[in-house]
C-alpha cells in the first residue's frame, strides 16, 4: 500500500524538486523489504501452508526475472 501511495506523491511532485528522487529510492526500499520478508516467509514454511503453493517467480521481481536467461528461469522452476 505504502509503494501506491508515494507513487501517486511523486506523480504530484514538480520534476525538479529533488524530493521525487528520494521517494523513489524510498519505494524501491519497501519494495526490496517486501520482497526480504516473502522469501524468509516462503523460507521458514518448508514447503507447508499457504506458501507452498508459491513458485520462485513469486519471490522475486518482474525487474529481476526479466533479467534471467531462459536457462537460469528453467533452472529455477
Amino acid at each position: 500500500m505504502y509503494p501506491v501511495l508515494l507513487e501517486a506523491i511523486v506523480r504530484e511532485t514538480v520534476e525538479s524538486d529533488p524530493d521525487g528522487d528520494c521517494v523513489q529510492e524510498v519505494i524501491a526500499a519497501i519494495q526490496n523489504l517486501r520482497n526480504d520478508a516473502q522469501l524468509r516467509t516462503f523460507q521458514s514454511a518448508m514447503g507447508e501452508g499457504s506458501t507452498s503453493r508459491w513458485k520462485w517467480h513469486d519471490l522475486v521481481s518482474r525487474d529481476a526475472m526479466m533479467r534471467c536467461s531462459k536457462e537460469e528461469m528453467k533452472r529455477q522452476s
